[in-house]
Parts: C-alpha cells; sequence; structure tokens
C-alpha cells in the first residue's frame, strides 16, 4: 500500500488497483486519538460540524501499516493501512458481521445444527450460531429443556426477548375458535410470510421452540428472501422497483391492539445491498397509488408470491421436542403446513428478539469471547 498527498487529500493505492482519496475533513473526524473520541464508547469529544471548513492536511509520515496524519489544526492521527481500505471498500455498518451466503435448496449444504451444551460451554459456538444466523438467516439448535420456558436458557446466552402485546414467550398451538388471536393458533396451513410486519419495529429474530409435534403435519418451511429478492432484481428489474417503491400497508387489530405500519416489500441499502424483505399475505393492504404504478407491483407480487413458494427455494423440515430456530425476520420467509389435531399434538413456543441484542451479542463476542451477555444496567 502506498499513499499520496495531493489537492487536500489523501491518496492509497494498492498493486491490485485499488485506489481511494480521502479528505481532508473526513479523515480529521475520522480520527480515534483520545483526544478527539472516547477510547470507551467510540463518540467524538467535540462536534464535527465545527471542524474548520478549510482545514488542511499540513503533512503526512509513513508509518508501521499505515499513516500518521497532521492537520492545520494542530491535530494528529494515525490511520492503519488495512482500516482505511475497509473504511472505503465498505463503508456502511452491518447490524450482524460476515458476508451473506444467499441460498435455494440445491446450493443449501446441510442444515446448521448446533447443541445447547456445547453453546454454553463454549462462547466460540454461540458465535458460530450466530455467525450462522448471519450468513444463512438461520440456525437450528437442540438439546432445549422441554417445559415451558425451555428456550429462555438460549436467550440467557444471547440476552433478552422483545416483549409485545402477546408476551415474553408465547404458546403456539391450536386453540378454540373463541381463543384464538391469530391464524398460528388454528391447525391450518401458514403461508409464507414474515412475522409482525405491522409492528414499529418489526421483530428482528424469530425462535420458535418445538415442544411436542407428533401430529401428521406442521411441517416448518424456510425460504431465502435475500435470494429471492436478487434474482427477482436481477431477472425483472421493473418489477423489482415495484416490490421496493410502493409502501405497502400493514395491518393488525384486536380488542387491545391496532398495529400499523406502511413500507415496502423489499427495501435496499445505500450499497445497494438487499436490507430487509416483508411478506405476509393475509395483512397487506395495497394503498391507492397511481394505477400504473399498481398494475405493475400487482404482477411483482405474483412474481415474488410464487418464488417464495417454489419448492425450489423453500427448505422443509420438521422440528422435534427439545429442538428450535432462530431465523433472521428481515430475512427469512417461514411457513407450516397445516396439521391434524385427531392424529397427536403440535405445541411450541415463540419468543422475539430484536436486531441490536443479538448483533450486539455476536460483536462483543467477536472483540472478546469472555464477554458475557447484555444485561440491563442496576
Amino acid at each position: 500500500m502506498r499513499h499520496l498527498l495531493k489537492d487536500n487529500r489523501l491518496h492509497l493505492h494498492d498493486d491490485d488497483g485499488f485506489h481511494h482519496g480521502f479528505t481532508a475533513l473526513w479523515l480529521r473526524e475520522a480520527s480515534d486519538d483520545p483526544a478527539w473520541r472516547d477510547p470507551r464508547t467510540g463518540h467524538k469529544l467535540g462536534d464535527g460540524d465545527l471542524l474548520p471548513i478549510d482545514l488542511l492536511i499540513t503533512g503526512t509520515t509513513e508509518e508501521d501499516g499505515g499513516v500518521a496524519v497532521e492537520f492545520s489544526d494542530g491535530h494528529r492521527a494515525r490511520f492503519g493501512y488495512p482500516e482505511l481500505r475497509g473504511a472505503a471498500e465498505d463503508p456502511l455498518l452491518h447490524d450482524l458481521a460476515g458476508a451473506k451466503h444467499l441460498w435455494n435448496v440445491s446450493t443449501l449444504d446441510g442444515l446448521p445444527w448446533h447443541e445447547l451444551d456445547r453453546l454454553q460451554a463454549d462462547p466460540a459456538e454461540l458465535l458460530a450460531v450466530l455467525d450462522d444466523v448471519s450468513r444463512l438467516g438461520f440456525a437450528l439448535v437442540r438439546g432445549i429443556p422441554s417445559d415451558l420456558d425451555g428456550m429462555q436458557a438460549l436467550i440467557d446466552q444471547i440476552g433478552f426477548t422483545r416483549v409485545t402485546d402477546n408476551g415474553a414467550i408465547e404458546d403456539i398451538k391450536a386453540l378454540p375458535p373463541e381463543q384464538a388471536y391469530d391464524l398460528s393458533m388454528t391447525p391450518r396451513a401458514l403461508e409464507p410470510h414474515t412475522d409482525n410486519p405491522y409492528r414499529i419495529p418489526q421483530p428482528g429474530y424469530v425462535l420458535l421452540h418445538c415442544l411436542a409435534n407428533d401430529a401428521e403435519g406442521g411441517e416448518s418451511g424456510m425460504t431465502d428472501g435475500f435470494q429471492i429478492a436478487e434474482t427477482i432484481r436481477r431477472e425483472h428489474p421493473d418489477l423489482f422497483r415495484a416490490l421496493t417503491s410502493v409502501p405497502v400497508n400493514w395491518r393488525y387489530a384486536d380488542e387491545q391492539a391496532v398495529l400499523e405500519d406502511s413500507s415496502p416489500f423489499i427495501e435496499v441499502a445505500a450499497d445497494g445491498s438487499i436490507s430487509h424483505v416483508r411478506f405476509h399475505g393475509r395483512s397487506d393492504r395495497i394503498p391507492a397509488l397511481d394505477p400504473d404504478l399498481i398494475d405493475t407491483f400487482f404482477e411483482a407480487r405474483r412474481l415474488y408470491s410464487r418464488l417464495i413458494s417454489d419448492d425450489a427455494n423453500q427448505l422443509r423440515f420438521k422440528l422435534r421436542p427439545g429442538e428450535m430456530f432462530i431465523i433472521d425476520d428481515f430475512r427469512m420467509i417461514h411457513s407450516r403446513t397445516a396439521f391434524t389435531l385427531a392424529t397427536g399434538s403440535r405445541h411450541m413456543r415463540q419468543a422475539y428478539l430484536d436486531r441490536d441484542v443479538v448483533a450486539s451479542r455476536q460483536k462483543t463476542l467477536m472483540r472478546d469471547l469472555t464477554s458475557t451477555p447484555w444485561r440491563h444496567r442496576a
């Protein structure tokens, strides 16, 4: 790596063709020097918008693996070359670290199973669970205690649950019609969907723990929504634009809650990557926008739905007692086949985790495997 100071910018060059220029103000504000940035929290100790707008780079010095930069306001900061290159090549933060592996049934290389006792004993195994959630969108765990709050053993390794009007951990089993407050409380099939797109914010991760599942049917299904979105973007760009531009109205209401949000089926981050997919065919209401746009949208939704449900894209498996999955609710579109109560029972327990809880646990483990789960401060 080589650097060159030209036109008040620090230019980096590497032998593989990498080149990027960094402005004086960007470098000054990005400084990690303790005089400017709190080493514990990473927060700046001053306001970036109050730095001199005409700030100059007055000198550079090659240092081991990086460069020291001096500025006209007297500040001096050191930057590692790998960190600067990383900032240029991957400029945005990601809630979970690690590259995404987009998959369909034929490209998924086995199921990511983990054992509870191992991840409780070895933090590296817990990190592997969270890495699988980042990479694939889901992970599977065996050995969960088969009692009502058995999943708490895994939750305690990560952090704490998202509490909703349905509680912290809720039952998912067939109830009498007068008691069922959701379609999941019936034995009918659940079409592919993401959970609760009408909540603000939408739950980040879904945990489903099996207590009983010996009835005929009741298989779980999963589709990688990011893979579906990329397929549509590549093959039908006009339909992709409709799926990213129409703000779908999502709604759920009962005697104690009215939950509403407007958001598209597919969201794209500033760097062009897919960041969020939604699908919930029972709660979506399409706004009365421009008729031509809505006509295109309905065509796009039909394709989106067909690809989500295609056997080539939808993984199917049946959870057994003591098994559970954790899925990324911004990525994975999941489903359930119908089950027959006369042939047995199906009893699941479900909880949600917020995105910052899961992301923080992964990143603290990456920083230090001896770190403890996030707890409320006393």
